[in-house]
């Protein structure tokens, strides 16, 4: 093989080295079988900001949840996620409050007594302006009281703690890149 033909050949290889990832980049991304993101739960696009009542909620970050009137077994294993949820953060425990959102102060004493780690705020203003979020979802909401991400609650016991393993993994990943909370 004479030298002019090496020489070319060796840069068509180089050339298609080079091209190669772009065009299998380019038949991925059209082609959809690309799913961006690694968050477990659903992302709010745009996020929920909070603007009423933001005072009477605790610093820092928020597990959230707004439970039915009378709790049912789903909302019993929302709470019990909440709770494990906080207990498993581990170092990160004092940077997490769950909280649990009512409208008026008839229904604290209920969940005062099957929750007490979890914190009952009095906000039907912060209710209202959750109104888009589907029904019996827990949510994050962070520092800055934007709601961003939220999962859904299960009446499973065992498919409710794989949903709380799911809140556990984005919380832990938000906990670590935030430097706010």
């Amino acid at each position: 093989m004479s030298s002019p033909n090496r020489s070319r050949k060796a840069i068509l290889t180089v050339f298609a080295l080079f091209l190669l990832p772009v065009i299998a980049a380019w038949v991925i991304l059209s082609q959809n079988w690309y799913e961006a993101g690694t968050n477990k739960g659903t992302l709010l696009q745009p996020p929920v900001t909070l603007s009423s009542e933001v005072d009477t909620l605790p610093e820092g970050w928020k597990l959230g949840y707004i439970p039915p009137e009378n709790c049912d077994q789903t909302c019993k294993n929302a709470l019990y996620v909440m709770n494990q949820v906080d207990v498993a953060i581990g170092k990160d425990t004092d940077r997490l409050t769950p909280v649990t959102f009512h409208d008026n102060n008839d229904q604290l004493s209920d969940y005062e007594r099957d929750a007490p780690q979890i914190t009952p705020i009095t906000a039907p203003a912060i209710i209202r302006e959750l109104h888009n979020l589907p029904a019996n979802t827990l949510f994050i909401i962070d520092p800055m009281h934007n709601v961003m991400l939220y999962y859904p609650t299960h009446s499973d016991k065992e498919a409710m703690i794989k949903e709380g393993k799911n809140v556990l993994a984005d919380l832990r990943k938000l906990l670590k890149l935030s430097r706010i909370g």
